[in-house]
């Protein structure tokens, strides 16, 4: 390669890490830059709350008596200086700290949440309950409804019984619900085992993020079924740190989050290219198989066949349950089947290893071992330099950063 010729790029991934290199303008097909995080995210939650999209200030929202529940999406960016925001409204109310539940949703992960009270003042934080939901525990819901297409809904018991359900989430693409939005904080993450486990299923990569799905349809459902009115959204930047907050009407904050995220976060290309470059940053957390799975859906949509799809990774977790059946398969398409017959709870990020595998060649740098990257179908690569050699073996690339949040696809 020519020093003349070449540029220098780089790519943000893993915790605070960049990958420089050297590329030929000419080679470059596309470079995604993610939204950076917002300067003073707290000035825009306390704008945002005051003066919400079609809905009047929050405080108006609700009366002192009120016994209040905050549906928290799991890894909400941002999530305590949201919660402090709307305490900010809640006193104003003369609303007591005891009235207060905060509840995240159940999930089929184990991973440790972080405390969402730790922006309120300490004497507030002792009385604001916050609430991991157990779905299992069938002394904890209570019915709500019958859906419009006769499905009894269970939920969390403190949902049905607040006065007042203020979900809190972040927009993004999401495998099952095409895009997520506030409601997606309540259903069905607050419901019961028999909920969750007919909400796990495959992903349906045949659809754009915007068409119909019916469990977002039943989502949407549930919120007006518990009289909520009003949502909040962060948006998502890189290092899922907060690039902003959208509050309001939840039809209105639904509207404009997809919006936001098509022009922030969506890459569209003419035709697919040569090679995939997927830096995945670790969204604050270390980075798990599941950010994998969703960079790579992007990646496989946009390469060529036989194409090469280079992920830039801090990844250290070990492969979960699903990922066997990638290693006791000849090729990565035979475990496609009985993936969809087990349908493990990590089932969708070990179909999109599998087909994009199946599909294209792919690269790895993480800090697995080299053995357990090659069991499950793809090639190691131990340092940046060896990503740097690889790269210099020409074919135009498509450059994405912060790959995990991106949807991708050919016109």
């Amino acid at each position: 390669m020519s020093a003349r010729s070449a540029f220098s790029q780089s790519l943000r991934y893993g915790q605070g890490q960049t990958f420089h290199f050297d590329l030929e303008p000419n080679r470059i097909v596309r470079r995604h830059r993610p939204p950076e995080p917002s300067s003073n995210f707290v000035a825009e939650v306390r704008e945002q709350l005051q003066q919400p999209l079609d809905f009047p200030p929050l405080e108006l929202a609700i009366v002192p008596e009120d016994k209040i529940a905050i549906a928290l999406d799991r890894h909400t960016p941002g999530a305590a200086e949201v919660i402090a925001g709307m305490w900010d409204h809640f006193e104003r109310r003369s609303v007591r700290p005891e009235d207060i539940t905060i509840l995240q949703p159940a999930s089929w992960q184990t991973e440790k949440l972080s405390d969402p009270r730790l922006g309120l003042p300490e004497s507030v934080r002792c009385g604001v309950k916050w609430v991991i939901h157990d779905a299992t525990d069938k002394k904890r819901e209570a019915y709500l409804a019958n859906s419009a297409g006769g499905e009894r809904i269970y939920m969390a018991r403190e949902i049905v019984d607040a006065d007042v359900v203020f979900p809190v989430g972040s927009v993004g693409f999401d495998p099952l619900l095409g895009i997520r939005n506030a409601s997606s904080a309540i259903y069905p993450g607050l419901s019961n085992v028999d909920a969750l486990a007919k909400a796990r299923g495959q992903d349906h990569s045949e659809l754009r993020p915007e068409d119909d799905r019916p469990l977002r349809q039943l989502q949407d459902e549930v919120a007006w079924l518990l009289g909520v009115q009003m949502g909040l959204q962060v948006l998502p930047g890189v290092g899922n740190q907060p690039a902003g907050l959208l509050c309001g009407a939840l039809d209105s904050v639904t509207a404009a989050g997809r919006i936001w995220l098509k022009q922030h976060w969506h890459v569209e290309l003419p035709q697919r290219c040569e090679v995939v470059v997927a830096a995945v940053d670790a969204d604050g957390s270390e980075t798990s198989w599941a950010q994998i799975g969703a960079a790579l859906q992007t990646a496989r949509n946009l390469v060529q066949r036989r194409g090469k799809i280079v992920l830039i990774t801090s990844l250290a977790e070990e492969p979960s349950e699903g990922f066997a059946f990638l290693r006791e398969s000849e090729t990565p398409r035979e475990a496609l089947k009985p993936l969809r017959i087990e349908s493990p709870p990590d089932l969708i990020p070990a179909s999109r290893l599998a087909s994009a595998a199946d599909w294209a060649s792919v690269y790895l740098l993480s800090r697995l071992k080299n053995d357990v990257v090659e069991s499950h179908c793809m090639t190691p690569l131990e340092s940046e330099a060896e990503v740097t050699r690889l790269l210099d073996r020409g074919g135009a690339c498509l450059l994405l950063e912060g790959a995990q949040h991106t949807f991708g696809y050919v016109a």
